[in-house]
């Protein structure tokens, strides 16, 4: 994969970052004998490494670290 240098969503600066990554955890499926299942949150997330915009925020995984 390549490390993103500009925001795909204003143009600016993409630098190296940390953002917070929900972990999810799935419960019984929803509907008997269907493949179908509802996501819930199981903990307070992981920190993970990416490529964040200098200018609006946006973040981008699997850059650089």
């Amino acid at each position: 994969m390549t490390t993103p240098t500009t925001c795909r969503r204003c143009g600016a600066e993409m630098l190296p970052g940390v953002a917070l990554a929900q972990t999810l955890t799935a419960g019984a499926p929803d509907f008997n004998g269907s493949d179908i299942v509802t996501l819930s949150a199981d903990s307070a997330g992981a920190v993970i490494d990416c490529m964040k915009c200098s200018a609006c925020g946006w973040s981008v995984t699997g850059g650089e670290k």
